[in-house]
């Protein structure tokens, strides 16, 4: 009892103590008695973050897998998703999925999403991930002293015939929804690592998956939010309001599937080709759910 009790409580003050940092940490400022303040400031509201990761991560571990988890925090995150074309998604064999990274919720969108229950992320050691231990077992962390490893890890994962989410561009990109030309513009930083999987991975499908409206365009309006010049500043903060304030959680996020590219077609010209037009489309389905958003539909 007592070393399940500790194992319990080392949890929860681990991720308590990454919630806060990540909350603080969104407010850029320099100076450590700010810093310490807001850490006091904000308890309540890390405390309420604390307790939805802890109950993601039950639901996680019940699973074995992120999509019950991802569809939950997206009910209670998002005003409505919006996803086309899961049926081109290949239901076995190797998926590699490579998509825009348009910021918090992205990945759990396609999670939902996706018909596969067998994905797992490759992603920097962020945030709040090293206080999720049951999220963590379906990440593949990105080592950078460690290359190799970090890439015959995928390729275990994919040669076993499971999926994987890869965002080549490898940080956060624009939102089409909220600036079509600069997310168009981020592909042309995309690499060809999707390139390398393919060469060794022969069946290997690469399904292209673009993601907008991630943000919440009332907490963008934030006069705290507004302060910020740096568009990622802002972003980022108003991302971190969206999780500490009910009043944000109201984005309406737009999801679209490419074809599966394989075989000589499983290429970078190939996946930007399709990425171009599905970052259109998720701009152009942001508008009409917006549309009827304000007609009360």
């Amino acid at each position: 009892m007592l070393p399940e009790l500790h194992s319990r409580l080392l949890q929860f003050y681990r991720l308590y103590r990454a919630m806060s940092t990540s909350v603080v940490d969104a407010f850029c400022f320099r100076n450590p008695l700010i810093n310490a303040a807001l850490h006091i400031a904000c308890v309540p509201f890390i405390l309420e973050l604390t307790r939805l990761g802890l109950k993601m991560e039950g639901m996680i571990a019940r699973d074995g897998h992120l999509k019950g988890a991802s569809e939950w925090l997206l009910e209670i995150g998002a005003k409505r998703v919006r996803a086309q074309g899961a049926e081109h998604v290949p239901l076995t064999g190797p998926v590699l999925f490579v998509g825009n990274h348009a910021g918090l919720g992205d990945a759990h969108t396609l999670l939902m999403a996706s018909p596969r229950c067998d994905t797992h992320i490759l992603a920097n050691d962020f945030g709040i991930l090293p206080g999720l231990r049951a999220m963590r077992r379906h990440v593949i962390v990105a080592d950078p002293s460690r290359p190799v490893a970090t890439f015959r890890a995928c390729l275990r994962h994919l040669r076993a015939g499971k999926s994987l989410l890869l965002y080549p561009r490898g940080e956060v990109e624009a939102d089409p929804c909220l600036d079509l030309e600069l997310a168009l513009d981020s592909l042309a930083g995309w690499s060809a690592s999707l390139e390398l999987f393919a060469r060794h991975v022969p069946e290997l499908s690469i399904v292209p998956v673009a993601v907008g409206g991630l943000i919440s365009r009332r907490a963008l309006r934030n006069p705290v939010v507004r302060r910020y010049r740096e568009r990622d500043k802002r972003h980022f903060l108003a991302a971190t309001f969206q999780m500490m304030f009910p009043l944000y959680r109201d984005p309406l996020i737009s999801l679209v599937f490419g074809m599966p590219l394989k075989g000589d077609r499983a290429n970078r010209r190939e996946a930007l080709a399709q990425m171009s037009d599905l970052l259109r489309r998720v701009e152009a389905e942001q508008r009409r759910l917006m549309n009827k958003a304000a007609h009360g539909v």
